[in-house]
C-alpha cells in the first residue's frame, strides 16, 4: 500500500528540526515521505536584526537556506519549498495563502504539521492562520498537527523519541548560524525531556495539538 505522505510547515528555517524534528525522523525511517514548506528564509536570525541591512539580510537569508537543506537532508526529507515570505512581517503577507494552497494541493497530503496559534513569536502565529486559510476545502482534508516551538502549548499527543532524538539534535546543528545567536541545542533538548515526562517509559518526546483541538484552534479567529 502506497503511503500518503506529510507536510510541515515552518516559519523559519531550524523550525522544522526544534519543532518535530524527531517526529519527523520517525516518519521518514518509516518509510512515509516527508516534506517541508519554509514561510521564510530567516533573514533576520541575527543579534541585532534591527540594524541589518539589505545586503547582510539577503546574504544570512543564503546561508540559512543551506542549513535548513541540510538539516532536512538529516531528518530524511524528500521535498524542501520556500515560498519566499518577509521574516518578521508574515501577518502581513496574507497573499502568501495563495502560494501555499497550490503547494500544498500539489500532494495528497496526510498530515499538516505546524505551529499552534498561541505561540509568541507573530510570525509562528500568521504561519498557522495562512496554514488554516489554505487548507479550506482541501480535497484530502488532511489531518493538523500543531506544535511548540517559542511558547509551550495544552498538548494532546505526545510522540516519544528516544530513538530518534540524536537525529533531531544533529538536525539542529546544522543551523549553526542560529546557535551562534542562542543555545536552541540545550533549549530544545530540555524541552524534550520535560514532554517525555506525560509520555511514560520514555526519555524524550515532542508535544502536539492534534484531533478536533487542533479543529477547533483552525477555526479560531
Amino acid at each position: 500500500m502506497e503511503l500518503r505522505p506529510v507536510v510541515v510547515i515552518a516559519p523559519h528555517p531550524d523550525d522544522e528540526s526544534l519543532g518535530c524534528g524527531g517526529t519527523v525522523k520517525h516518519l521518514t525511517l518509516s518509510g512515509i515521505p516527508v516534506d517541508v514548506i519554509y514561510m521564510t528564509s530567516g533573514e533576520l536570525g541575527c543579534d541585532m536584526p534591527e540594524t541589518a541591512t539589505i545586503e547582510t539580510k539577503r546574504a544570512l537569508a543564503a546561508v540559512r537556506v543551506e542549513e535548513a537543506r541540510g538539516a532536512c537532508d538529516v531528518l530524511g526529507v524528500r521535498r524542501v519549498v520556500f515560498l519566499g515570505g518577509t521574516d518578521g512581517a508574515l501577518g502581513r503577507q496574507q497573499d502568501l495563502v495563495k502560494s501555499l494552497r497550490k503547494t500544498l494541493r500539489r500532494e495528497p497530503y496526510q498530515r499538516v504539521f505546524c505551529p499552534w496559534p498561541e505561540e509568541a513569536h507573530p510570525d509562528h502565529r500568521a504561519a498557522f492562520l495562512w496554514t488554516r486559510d489554505a487548507l479550506i476545502e482541501h480535497p484530502t482534508r488532511p489531518d493538523l498537527w500543531l506544535y511548540e516551538v517559542w511558547t509551550p502549548m495544552r498538548a494532546n499527543t505526545f510522540v516519544p523519541i528516544d530513538t530518534t532524538v540524536r537525529f533531531k539534535q544533529a538536525a539542529i546543528e546544522r543551523h549553526r548560524s542560529q546557535l551562534q545567536v542562542l543555545d536552541y541545542r540545550a533549549a530544545f533538548l530540555g524541552l524534550a525531556a520535560y514532554r517525555a515526562l506525560f509520555c511514560a517509559g520514555s526519555r524524550y518526546a515532542e508535544a502536539f495539538l492534534v484531533g478536533a483541538a487542533a479543529s477547533s484552534s483552525s477555526r479560531r479567529e
